[in-house]
């Protein structure tokens, strides 16, 4: 009985074992999504600066976000999410 209990604690935490061997959950949105949500930053801060580099473009997102308090508890995640947005306006072609 000693021996069946092992092999099914065993296999229970093999089945599990591929669900935390991934180190990046799945993207939440579609690259179509993340090139629409990007193309109306770009377009609101560019209906108030015609002449808004990519990196204005940027700065003001996160900025903005940092207004909103996004990143009281993880400053480092400001720098990245520039560099997302500055990534994504160069992917979907909005530079």
């Amino acid at each position: 009985m000693r021996i069946i209990r092992s092999a099914a604690l065993a296999a229970f935490v093999l089945l599990l074992a591929p669900a935390f061997a991934h180190a990046d959950p799945p993207p939440i949105f579609t690259p179509e999504e993340q090139c629409e949500t990007t193309r109306t930053l770009v377009d609101n801060v560019r209906a108030a600066k015609p002449e808004a580099t990519p990196e204005e473009i940027a700065d003001a997102f996160v900025n903005y976000m940092d207004s909103m308090g996004a990143y009281n508890r993880v400053p480092q995640a400001k720098e990245s999410d520039r560099q997302i947005t500055l990534g994504n306006i160069e992917r979907c072609g909005l530079a």
